[in-house]
């Protein structure tokens, strides 16, 4: 699978089926998704969820839901991804991302999220970036906060309320 893009450490491609051990090992962390949604105990349903992935990828060149991998050993640190709002192709772009516990507290979510929002602008030549944190995540908004993203306001979306945070294309 190529790489759409690296960061500092990681290399950036697309999720495909041969990751849904990975994936479902995510899904199903309580820990992990604890800010996201309810962990998904059904391997089938994230199996369901990873061939949608798959098709909207393939949709929406350069979209998609991705893995995060050591560019020294390509091992897995985190999932993310950049797609439209909602996935409705007429809405802005937003990222998300969700970092391995293993990998906790070594500047990954800021790193990756930085990353996908450079190549948001850069290469899919994006006028506005949007992400939507738990309101009770205070880590997640500070790293989004951190390089450049502001508060838009609160908003009911993915089943959940959340802060919106936006920023624009320089």
């Amino acid at each position: 699978m190529p790489i759409l893009f690296h960061t500092n450490r990681l290399s950036i491609r697309l999720l495909t089926m041969a990751d849904l051990d990975l994936f479902f090992a995510m899904q199903s962390n309580p820990e992990l998704m604890h800010f996201i949604r309810p962990p998904e105990q059904d391997r089938e349903a994230v199996r369901t969820r990873v061939a949608f992935l798959e098709q909207y990828a393939q949709d929406y060149p350069g979209l998609g839901s991705m893995v995060a991998l050591w560019k020294t050993t390509g091992q897995p640190a985190a999932s993310c991804v950049i797609r439209h709002t909602e996935y409705q192709p007429d809405k802005d772009l937003e990222i998300g991302y969700m970092v391995l516990r293993d990998f906790w507290g070594q500047g990954l979510a800021t790193e990756i999220a930085t990353g996908l929002s450079d190549y948001a602008f850069a290469q899919l030549n994006a006028p506005r970036v949007t992400a939507f944190v738990d309101l009770e995540h205070r880590a997640s908004q500070r790293v989004l906060e951190k390089f450049g993203f502001r508060l838009a306001g609160r908003r009911f979306i993915y089943a959940s309320d959340n802060f919106e945070l936006v920023t624009e294309a320089v």
